[in-house]
């Protein structure tokens, strides 16, 4: 029985977390056997931090003063493996080739528009 939203959120971000996986390419995902809330935003907004702070830990999700870090889709399981927080490559200043940028547009096209796993995006500002 629920008590609350605090106590639900409390519950979920207070469990065990783990670096689950990492995909390049849209064959690289993961099986989608469990909801996902993925962190989207331009570079160095905070995605990998935010992550840390929720899941109350310094260096699970790494992070960078050098935009364009996360190059992958980062997955780590969360509330014993019932759900998944994603790390998504910044959108923006990125210092890479255009054949990485189309790779990472084909990755993320795909997983936003084709993962039924994927409940929510949130977009950092």
């Amino acid at each position: 029985m629920s008590t609350g939203p605090e106590e639900d959120a409390r519950r979920l971000f207070a469990g065990e977390a783990a670096f689950a996986w990492a995909a390049t390419t849209p064959g690289d995902l993961p099986p989608g056997d469990r909801p996902e809330v993925a962190f989207a935003g331009r570079s160095n907004v905070g995605k990998s931090s935010l992550i840390n702070a929720l899941l109350g830990r310094k260096l699970l999700a790494r992070t960078s003063h050098t935009p364009g870090r996360t190059r992958a889709l980062h997955f780590y399981d969360i509330a014993g493996g019932r759900a998944r927080l994603v790390d998504m490559p910044g959108y923006g200043y990125a210092k890479v080739s255009k054949a990485e940028r189309a790779a990472w547009e084909a990755l993320l096209h795909a997983y936003i528009h084709g993962r039924r796993a994927l409940r929510a995006v949130c977009v950092l500002m």
